[in-house]
């Protein structure tokens, strides 16, 4: 087998394996043995670009976004989550939540960026019911990341959504889950802000295994390495 015939092999063998990955992440829905929310899953979009942003002589896109809540008591930022009734039978979830995303502006190289923050929920008629079909709602949502980058909820506008939790047997639970959120970005540490230009949809999936996430990695860099030979 010739030098050439071998890398093609390969970069066939990633390119499946990058597929795979993506179809696996697509999936909504997670299984768990805690009906509890908020779900230990994370949130994704369901299209390539996850918000769009606009300001005086700036245009920014958010994409590849993954937001997951901090469910791991034994991580060092990990507060809650903490779970109250606001009095007409409605659930108040607040948890820290961490964000991974790739952001451009005005056209330059997409960046990687990492955010955290807390995040509030209200789950309609959720006290009481473990199981079912709830209306749900993001009330607050403050991220911060570097250089004076911050995401928050709309205050003026209603990031709604839906919850499904269905009992699977064995003390198992299904939990299906979606919000359209609308969201502001500033880069000035909250001096200004700019609306996303709609509201972004994401939906629950099952946390990514972090060997796929290497392998993603690997076959990024492999088709990237294969792109830059044949410009050549």
């Amino acid at each position: 087998m010739t030098r050439k015939s071998l890398s093609r092999l390969v970069v066939g063998f990633l390119a499946v394996t990058v597929l795979g990955i993506a179809s696996s992440a697509s999936a909504t829905g997670i299984d768990t043995n805690s009906a509890n929310l908020p779900p230990a899953g994370v949130y994704l979009s369901p299209t390539d670009v996850h918000a769009m942003y606009s300001g005086p002589g700036l245009a920014i896109v958010l994409k590849a976004v993954q937001h997951k809540p901090f469910t791991d008591p034994n991580s060092p930022v990990f507060q809650g989550p903490t779970r109250h009734d606001d009095g007409s039978g409605n659930e108040i979830e607040d948890f820290n939540s961490d964000l991974n995303a790739m952001v451009n502006i005005n056209s330059g190289p997409f960046q990687p960026v990492v955010m955290s923050g807390p995040v509030e929920v209200k789950s309609y008629g959720k006290t009481g019911n473990p199981t079912g079909t709830f209306t749900t709602e993001m009330l607050t949502l403050n991220l911060t990341g570097g250089g004076g980058l911050m995401i928050r909820e709309s205050p003026t506008l209603q990031s709604l959504g839906q919850t499904t939790i269905t009992p699977i047997g064995g003390g198992m639970f299904h939990i299906d889950s979606f919000f359209d959120v609308f969201t502001e970005l500033s880069l000035d540490g909250g001096q200004s802000w700019m609306p996303s230009q709609g509201s972004t949809h994401v939906d629950l999936a099952p946390l990514p295994e972090p060997g796929s996430l290497t392998l993603l990695g690997v076959a990024g860099v492999g088709l990237m390495a294969r792109r830059r030979r044949s410009a050549v």
